[in-house]
């Protein structure tokens, strides 16, 4: 689940001079267009088609949010499956 969360500021930084898909999924049926173009085996498109381009000013701003979304005691409380309204987990059983 790390992997995931840091694919998604990774991915939206990404730039055609520096193109930062390392933690992206790979296959065909991958949501990434530059990880679903290599394993079709064709050239990646331009990066400036991306519609959520974050510049290095703002990902250094925003890192230490994704930096706590991805902290184990983050991630343990979302493996539990509950929810911050107990009313949602109640519905759920019902």
């Amino acid at each position: 689940m790390k992997t995931a969360i840091y694919a998604s500021l990774m991915h939206c930084s990404s730039t055609d001079k520096k193109p930062m898909h390392g933690k992206c999924p790979e296959g065909e049926s991958s949501w990434c267009f530059y990880k679903r173009a290599i394993a079709k085996g064709e050239t990646p498109g331009s990066h400036s088609s991306i519609k959520t381009y974050l510049s290095p000013q703002v990902v250094e701003k925003i890192m230490p949010v994704y930096q706590r979304l991805a902290s184990d005691l983050i991630l343990e409380r979302c493996v539990a499956g509950k929810t911050q309204n107990s009313n949602e987990s109640l519905h759920s059983c019902i």
